[in-house]
This record gives structure tokens, sequence and C-alpha cells, in this order.
């Protein structure tokens, strides 16, 4: 009972929840390949004699900004650390290929109708017909989205650790330091509307840290909890959106 109009990109999957999942993986495998391969070609015509900015660079400089790449001070150029990043992305770039190649040619096309996760009918996989997309399934979405909001606040941690333990580029002392993290919940709640005026490096970890609180804790309530309230369509095909809201927030706080 498709409904969708042609317009809609995903219409074309749906009842086909492993291709949806194949072409997302395949989507994240271009971008790590483009990043990797960027950072290669970056690393090959990078000179240290002129600034990065003038030379049209983009990899590198991210990578400088969290203390990849040179030494504390910012003047001595380290190679070897940028290569294994741009090959490290490379080689993830060839999993989610095949992952990507899995989901769209051998396993079967709907995970949670299906009589096993394979076209032929090889042992089922109950755990993968939970993250199946049903918008009119209030438990699905509160499920699917907990699980994005722990991996965004994992990924919150993870920067607030590396800040704190291996540093990261100060712009205003033009090097690098270890930052720790300042947790005042009244700068965090001054600095959500106006994250531009922040100039403290140990609140933009503060902040990092409660969201990671925050999105982990959300995030547990949502896999462990059904939907709260009315539920309805609008709320069904939207309630997803929530994580894209969230990531701006974080972008914004960094």
């Amino acid at each position: 009972d498709v409904t969708y109009g042609w317009w809609v990109g995903n219409s074309v999957v749906t009842n086909k929840s492993s291709r949806f999942i194949g072409s997302h993986v395949a989507h994240t495998g271009l971008i790590c390949f483009a990043a990797g391969a960027n950072t290669l070609w970056e690393l090959a015509r990078y000179n240290p004699d002129i600034p990065m900015g003038h030379q049209g660079m983009v990899s590198i400089p991210h990578l400088a900004s969290i203390g990849i790449g040179f030494d504390p001070t910012g003047a001595v150029f380290d190679g070897t650390s940028i290569a294994f990043i741009g090959v490290f992305h490379l080689i993830c770039s060839m999993v989610y290929a095949g992952a990507g190649l899995l989901h769209s040619l051998i396993f079967s096309e709907d995970t949670q109708n299906s009589s096993g996760l394979f076209a032929e009918g090889r042992p089922e996989h109950t755990q993968a017909a939970r993250y199946k997309l049903e918008w009119d399934n209030p438990d699905n979405q509160t499920f699917i989205l907990g699980h994005h909001l722990i991996f965004f606040g994992v990924a919150c941690i993870w920067f607030v650790e590396w800040a704190r333990i291996h540093g990261i580029y100060d712009p205003s002392i033009g090097a690098i330091r270890q930052v720790e993290y300042n947790l005042n919940l009244t700068n965090i709640w001054n600095h959500q509307f106006g994250f531009l005026s922040i100039d403290s490096l140990e609140d933009v970890m503060g902040g990092h840290a409660f969201l990671a609180f925050l999105e982990i804790t959300g995030g547990a309530f949502h896999i462990a909890t059904k939907q709260v309230g009315e539920y309805t369509d609008f709320k069904g095909k939207n309630i997803l959106s929530s994580e894209a809201i969230l990531s701006w927030s974080l972008a914004g706080i960094g």
C-alpha cells in the first residue's frame, strides 16, 4: 500500500529495508573514500612554507585542529600520522562498500518479513528485524532513535577525552594543548543560543561532556521505554529527525 509519490527518493525501498541499509552504507563508504583520498592528495602537495589557508586545503587543517600531524607548537610537520588517517579511511571505505554490496545483492530485501537474513533462507537473524523503519510503530521509532542518541553521546565522550589526554589546537596561543572540560551548567545554559560568543575551549569541552550525558541518558530511555504521549502520523514520520537537531546542536557548541 505505497502512497508516496515517485519524487520521494526512499519510496523505491519501501518494504526493502535491507536495500535501504545498503544504500546508506554505500553512501557512507563514498564519504569515507573521499575523506581518505583527499587527505592523501593534500599531503602529496603540502608545502610547509606556505600557510594551509593559501593552499586551498580542507582535510589537513581539520586534522591539525585536533592535534594530528603537527607538534604541540604547530611548527614541526609529521606526515606519517596524516598518511595513516588517510589510508585508514580508504580501508574503512572498502569495508563499507562490501557491506553495501551484501545488503544490495546477497541479503534478503526485507529484514522484517523474510524467512532469513539471506535470500536463500539461511539462519534467521531476528535482531536485524528490529531496526526496520516502521513509521506507524512508535516502539520501533523510539528504539532506533535511542541507538542514534547513544552513538552521538559516545562521539562526544571521544572528543572530550581526546582533548583532555592528547590535546587540541588553541588558536589563542597558536599551539596544541590539553584541555580539561569545565562542566559548568550555568555557562552551558547561557551559551545554548549564543555559542558564537564562546571563547574558552574548557567551556566547549564542558558542553560536549554535558551533551554526552544527555544523549546517552536519552538514548537509554528511548530504548527501554515505549512512546510517551499521543502518537500521531506526523509525529511518527518526524521523530527520527530529532537526531539531526541534536547533531546541529553538537556542531554548534563545538
